[in-house]
């Protein structure tokens, strides 16, 4: 079964068939950032791969704050939990990074239930290509420096066929990719989400779900457990 739908799965070819020129590119010895070995260049424009976790699931909003930017896909990247932290709002920490309440709490939920602590180690969402001018606008909706840092991480391409819900189809490949996530390094307690943040949640995991195939499984035992179960 595909999630995609035509416009989505040209998007979604167009811009990995670009990327794979770059890297071959940088093997012949082009010049390129270590750091964002990934851009791309169209029309003398520099394009870097974000990962967007939180609100900016949602396209919609993602066009009204980063209007030149391309939803080309979900991503994944393991060996971080998706948090709501202290501010109220989504953040992915690394799982050494975590402070001792939070590992008491995943201790405790392991005794309970091993299968979800497993599949909170790895986070789900979408992937842009973002310009300069719009990573310098994402900067500023970001509140970088103070609210969030800018890191560069190494993720996949989750292909159509992965079941976006921690288990793999046989066969299926995913794409090794180094994306741009703005990330909360000083706030990684676990908190309450705001009230008019959840609201933007939701529509940004209904349009994941429902536009390119992240599992409602995992939005239900990943992110909604910080404001449906409480």
């Amino acid at each position: 079964m595909s999630y995609y739908t035509d416009t989505q799965r040209n998007t979604s070819t167009n811009a990995r068939h670009k990327i794979q020129l770059q890297d071959e590119m940088e093997s012949q010895g082009s010049q390129g950032s270590q750091d964002s070995t990934l851009t791309i260049t169209d029309e003398n424009r520099s394009e870097i791969l974000y990962f967007a976790y939180g609100s900016n699931l949602s396209t919609e909003q993602m066009r009204r704050r980063c209007p030149y930017s391309t939803a080309v896909g979900l991503g994944k990247v393991t060996g971080w939990r998706w948090i709501i932290n202290a501010r109220g709002y989504a953040n992915i920490v690394r799982e050494e990074e975590h402070d001792d309440e939070n590992v008491e709490k995943w201790k405790s939920r392991m005794e309970d239930d091993a299968e979800q602590v497993q599949e909170e180690s790895q986070v789900y969402g979408m992937l842009y290509l973002l310009p300069v001018e719009d990573e310098e606008r994402l900067d500023q909706h970001e509140g970088v420096p103070w609210a969030y840092e800018k890191l560069h991480i190494e993720a996949s391409w989750v292909s159509n066929t992965d079941r976006a819900d921690g288990e793999q189809r046989a066969g299926e490949e995913l794409t090794p990719v180094k994306v741009l996530a703005y990330v909360d390094r000083q706030r990684v307690a676990e908190g309450r989400p705001k009230e008019e943040y959840v609201e933007r949640m939701e529509r940004g995991i209904e349009d994941a779900v429902g536009n390119w195939g992240m599992s409602e499984e995992y939005a239900d035992r990943v992110m909604r457990r910080f404001w449906v179960d409480g």
